[in-house]
């Protein structure tokens, strides 16, 4: 795609390069509605960048439209889950809506897999955002996200009372982000037990007195869990209880588009695409691989 070239209004050849540095630097001057612009053109000459799409993501945090910049997001993760920044920024909008296990959770597995290639900016990032919670929730961010502390020095003389109480916590956030390299060590096993898990999450939260919306919502929640960790079975099986729920959900619809992308079911990943509202770039992008 590097040599992919359009026109400016003044007709001069545009490069995809030059597209990329016009877009860093519209992002550098804070230039966010040029910015998304700038993203909506490369898309639509088929550039596929996973920092344009969090540029994106991150041009509608700042807009204050969370919902769009989640969307970005997933789009990012969809095309490079690895991209440390998008898990930062889908933390942060978790923890701005008072969503605070889901966005701790998102942190512990950022720091437990990705520190060593931590940039000086994310580091710095991330001190900005745990700081709150590290003079507030000291106990329980020692006791039940291991890697936040040791990244904030929390991890010193835990109490095993302390560490007891909030165990299920901890086990809950490995089990479902586990390290890749535990991951290999018995795949199928793994496999299993979350499919196992994810049917019992399924239980627990169609019986819960809340909402049929906020069921939805956990049931995309829990799914994104098992998804980050490659468990897309499991994924599958919450976001199909939660399309039972709501067959018009644009979010489920989304993450179940990804999701059957990712399990190789492309044309089932297609169909979901034509019931949604608004077509997702991203996904048309995963579909089509």
């Amino acid at each position: 795609m590097s040599n992919w070239n359009t026109r400016n209004s003044q007709g001069t050849v545009i490069s995809a390069d030059e597209m990329k540095r016009k877009l860093a630097a519209q992002m550098a001057d804070e230039e966010y509605a040029e910015a998304l612009g700038t993203v909506a053109a490369m898309i639509e000459k088929g550039i596929k960048d996973a920092d344009a799409f969090y540029d994106a993501a991150y041009s509608y945090f700042m807009s204050g439209d969370y919902e769009r910049a989640i969307q970005w997001v997933d789009n990012t993760l969809s095309f490079v889950p690895q991209h440390v920044r998008a898990r930062i920024l889908l933390a942060r909008i978790c923890l701005l809506e008072e969503r605070t296990s889901d966005g701790l959770a998102i942190l512990e597995f950022v720091l437990k897999n990705y520190a060593a290639s931590l940039s000086t900016e994310d580091k710095e990032d991330l001190s900005e955002v745990l700081d709150y919670y590290a003079a507030t929730k000291e106990d329980e961010i020692r006791a039940g996200y291991p890697a936040i502390a040791h990244f904030l020095q929390l991890d010193h003389a835990a109490s095993e009372k302390q560490t007891a109480a909030f165990q299920p916590l901890a086990q809950q956030v490995q089990r479902i982000e586990m390290p890749l390299a535990q991951q290999k060590q018995s795949v199928q096993q793994s496999a299993a037990d979350d499919e196992n898990e994810s049917m019992r999450l399924t239980q627990e939260i169609l019986g819960k007195d809340v909402a049929l919306s906020e069921k939805v919502r956990l049931l995309n929640s829990f799914a994104g869990g098992f998804f980050l960790a490659g468990s897309f079975k499991a994924a599958k099986h919450l976001l199909k209880q939660a399309l039972g729920l709501d067959a018009h959900d644009e979010m489920t619809l989304k993450n179940m588009g990804y999701t059957l992308a990712a399990l190789g079911e492309r044309d089932a990943a297609l169909e979901l695409v034509t019931r949604m509202k608004v077509p997702d770039f991203g996904l048309l992008v995963a579909v089509r691989g």
